[in-house]
């Protein structure tokens, strides 16, 4: 429900306020918005964490070189931190699920890490011999 207000000096035009739950329906028809369920006490505090990291990776992504302190190597160092927590979070996730015996299916991005890619498989038949007979003798 809006409420409106009129300024009592000279009958202005009158100022709409839009109730809490109207700014967040607003809010949810813009692009830049996800909306979050929470299920657990604990994802206010992941949400308000995500929500200050967003605000402060973007700030340090346009303040890289036009602040002194803040050199391209450090911010490269904050930025390979922040995807590493990530990896960690998502590790986490895919341990929490195998403990369970639950199929782990990792947010769009991201990989399960307990499941064996082609790649993967591609490399490990690239680092052994195919038969160790046919290794050579390098003693001669």
């Amino acid at each position: 429900m809006a409420e409106k207000s009129s300024n009592d000096k000279g009958g202005k035009k009158e100022l709409e306020r839009k109730s809490w739950q109207d700014r967040k329906l607003d809010k949810v028809n813009r692009d830049d918005i996800d909306v979050i369920s929470r299920k657990t006490r604990d994802q206010s505090d992941f949400i308000s964490i995500l929500n200050s990291h967003d605000h402060v990776l973007y700030q340090l992504r346009m303040n890289m070189g036009h602040n002194r302190n803040l050199t391209f190597e450090k911010a490269q160092e904050f930025l390979e931190r922040s995807r590493q927590i990530r990896e960690e979070i998502n590790l986490l996730n895919a341990e929490m699920c195998q403990l369970m015996k639950w199929n782990y299916t990792p947010p769009r991005g991201f990989s399960n890490p307990f499941v064996k890619t082609e790649d993967d498989e591609v490399k490990r038949t690239k680092n052994k011999p195919e038969d160790s007979s046919k290794a050579k003798d390098v003693s001669t």
